[in-house]
């Protein structure tokens, strides 16, 4: 969870007003998925998830995902370093774009609110099975995974052309 002192993140250093979170970050402050999304939400589009590093750059990956209908679900991979980066600050933002119309995208900004080691890989198979139809185990023995689920807590978006 983000603190107090994060939540205004450098506004009070800077003095910009226009730079302090409009949303309470410790608030169950879910939004609307705009409407014309969710067979961008269903598809095996990649997303690209962006996490914040230590020295407060963007960390972006393409990335599988799963949407349960109320939350984007990723599959994490101990050591790495958008695990890292969660483990330490919440935040994150999942693009999604149709690679057929690269006008047609829904960015999904939120926070991860569940963090927790999946030993089962049931949501790694959960989400190779969206993308490919089956699973594979192809990860070296004693690799551990994490399961994180966002809340999204803003959207930009914009449905392009057909």
């Amino acid at each position: 969870m983000l603190d107090a002192a994060t939540d205004s993140l450098d506004a009070r250093a800077t003095g910009c007003q226009s730079c302090r979170p409009r949303i309470d970050l410790h608030q169950e402050a879910r939004v609307e998925i705009p409407a014309g999304f969710e067979e961008l939400l269903s598809s095996t589009t990649v997303a690209f998830v962006g996490t914040i590093g230590k020295r407060g750059e963007p960390q972006v990956t393409p990335l599988w995902f799963l949407w349960d209908g109320e939350r984007v679900r990723i599959s994490l991979v101990e050591g790495r370093q958008k695990l890292r980066n969660l483990q330490r600050d919440p935040r994150i933002s999942v693009v999604i774009v149709d690679p057929a119309r690269p006008t047609y995208y829904l960015e999904l900004r939120g926070r991860v609110d569940e963090l927790v080691p999946d030993p089962d890989l049931a949501l790694e198979q959960a989400i190779a099975r969206k993308y490919t139809g089956d699973w594979e185990d192809v990860e070296p023995p004693g690799t551990t995974r994490y399961a994180a689920a966002i809340i999204v807590e803003r959207t930009t978006s914009q449905l392009g052309s057909p």
